[in-house]
């Protein structure tokens, strides 16, 4: 059953007016100034520690708390549609992943689409996985995390890895991910009046925005149609309601069938990420703490 606190955040995030209507080119900019109005309602908690961080390829921050083991490390990708900065946003919950898997977490800030479309953000994220290894980090001590656009950039780093031989990490989190460019799974139309949080319209905009001028059904690109034999194992977690559940469901059943290790967490009556809201929602500060327990399996 929804807690009432969830059942508070879903009522506020439909009065707030932000995603109940279309994103698109022209009001692109003016949606990333309302983004950034909401910051206020997610500060950094005092217990967590924020450094900046740049290198070559890539630009960062590495967040951690007393909890974090120094050579275990979660390399998470925000999510954002593609095309927005949520980093101050995102420090909450990022900071208690690395609480609840015991990791020092490097969350990457990518470029955005449009003005960057694909391949450069997953350029960016391949750059510092390589980094991290060429730290000193072995590969079954890193982790891949990543919600929304992001997980799509964590599912994507997995299938470069692969098809350029590189080692591969321990595992990969992934929330709500958009899986295939191409926008046809089934739930993309069946739940178009109980997702909150994207419209289908929107989704076919971030889509469009991201991939450039890359096929939609590009391996890497659009992980669905990717090769998910050999990869190590996944975590993913989706909301019933959400336009983008046969994403994951899809994903879930092309890698099982591949004889990758996955579970899958299936949230009802929550919305799209709903882990971001953990200062909020116990569902949240719940789904963290399974995540946390997958990261300490696998690493």
């Amino acid at each position: 059953m929804t807690s009432l606190r969830a059942k508070a955040v879903i009522n506020a995030i439909k009065r707030g007016g932000l995603l109940n209507s279309v994103i698109n080119a022209d009001n692109l900019e003016a949606k990333r100034k309302q983004f950034k109005k909401l910051e206020k309602y997610f500060p950094t908690p005092k217990w967590a520690r924020i450094s900046p961080f740049n290198a070559a390829g890539f630009k960062g921050e590495w967040i951690t708390t007393s909890d974090s083991r120094t050579t275990k490390v979660l390399l998470y990708i925000r999510g954002g549609g593609f095309v927005f900065n949520l980093e101050t946003i995102y420090r909450d919950m990022i900071a208690r992943l690395a609480r609840a898997g015991g990791v020092r977490v490097l969350a990457l800030n990518y470029s955005l689409a449009p003005e960057n479309p694909f391949p450069v953000a997953l350029h960016e994220a391949v750059a510092a996985y390589q980094w991290l290894i060429s730290e000193g980090y072995q590969p079954n001590d890193i982790m891949l995390g990543g919600d929304s656009a992001g997980g799509t950039l964590v599912l994507s780093l997995l299938l470069y890895l692969k098809a350029n031989k590189c080692p591969l990490p321990a595992g990969a989190v992934v929330i709500s991910p958009p899986t295939d460019a191409k926008v046809e799974g089934e739930s993309v139309t069946t739940n178009r009046n109980k997702d909150i949080y994207i419209l289908p319209e929107t989704l076919h905009f971030f889509t469009s925005m991201y991939s450039g001028d890359t096929p939609r059904d590009d391996p890497i690109g659009s992980p669905f149609y990717g090769d998910w034999s050999g990869m190590p194992p996944l975590l993913i977690h989706v909301d019933k309601s959400e336009i983008l559940y046969d994403d994951a469901m899809r994903l879930v059943e092309k890698a099982n069938k591949a004889g990758v290790d996955v579970e899958l967490y299936v949230g009802e009556g929550l919305f799209h990420v709903w882990h971001v809201f953990a200062r909020y929602m116990p569902e949240a500060r719940k789904s963290i703490k399974d995540i946390g327990k997958f990261i300490q399996k696998h690493i």
